[in-house]
């Protein structure tokens, strides 16, 4: 089995963890954070806009059932993103919209998802596009939040 990474976040994680989790040839979804600077976040220090992070969701799945392109249009699909709401006098939202590659394979194929989008949509595309710097799973009280069971990889 061909097992990859991706990383999104398209607001509250537990929304995203179970969309995510409804996708076949996904075998995992992780709520967690990441796109900040401070090292070992927790919810508390989220929420209070102390770190940066966003909530996101690392998604392990079956590249041989869906590419990482595939994944990434299901995910724009699912989330605004074309939103204003990046930003609270300087700090950045939670809830915001963010792909965080993991190489530079997932970064080219964002970068050529992203542009595809805005041109057929004809709206700029404001999703967050960074590198996985850290991912720092949430606590176990916001895993599987939604009680959605997995789909079969």
């Amino acid at each position: 089995m061909n097992t990859q990474l991706a990383t999104f976040g398209g607001g509250c994680f537990w929304g995203v963890e179970e969309n995510l989790q409804r996708i076949l040839g996904v075998i995992d979804a992780i709520s967690g954070y990441a796109g900040g600077t401070t090292p070992n976040p927790t919810y508390k220090t989220v929420c209070a806009g102390q770190s940066a992070h966003a909530e996101v969701v690392q998604v392990e799945f079956n590249a041989d059932k869906i590419s990482y392109e595939e994944l990434l249009r299901k995910f724009m699909k699912m989330y605004d993103y074309s939103r204003r709401n990046y930003n609270n006098l300087g700090t950045k939202s939670q809830y915001r919209t963010i792909v965080l590659y993991h190489n530079a394979g997932q970064k080219a194929i964002a970068e050529k998802v992203f542009t595809e989008i805005a041109q057929t949509n004809n709206r700029e595309v404001l999703t967050e596009l960074s590198a996985l710097e850290a991912f720092t799973q949430a606590e176990d009280y916001h895993q599987d939040y939604n009680g959605y069971g997995r789909v079969q990889a």
